[in-house]
């Protein structure tokens, strides 16, 4: 009996390999939609001081957007200033 072949060394058409490769099914991001995502997080941050809240207000749909803080905001400066309005008014009603 032969030693068996070390992980992902198998060169056959169509053996699978087993070596990690990450695969990215989204875009990278663009500039001015970089900016915006880390305007929202700076903003953000100032208003809950830790980042589990942050985490949790961006990803979860608020009925006062729409949608999701995150994907409004990214999506254009307009979208931004909403999400601003809306962490605004959480600060007052708090």
């Amino acid at each position: 009996m032969s030693a068996p072949k070390p992980v992902g060394t198998d060169k056959r058409p169509g053996a699978r390999s087993t070596v990690f490769r990450k695969r990215r099914n989204v875009s990278a991001p663009t500039p001015d939609q970089a900016r915006r995502q880390s305007e929202l997080v700076q903003y953000a941050w100032r208003h809950f001081g830790e980042a589990a809240p942050i985490v949790a207000f961006m990803n979860t749909r608020q009925d006062a957007l729409q949608g999701s803080p995150l994907q409004i905001a990214i999506e254009s400066d307009a979208g931004l200033d909403r999400v601003k309005h809306v962490l605004q008014q959480l600060t007052r009603n708090s």
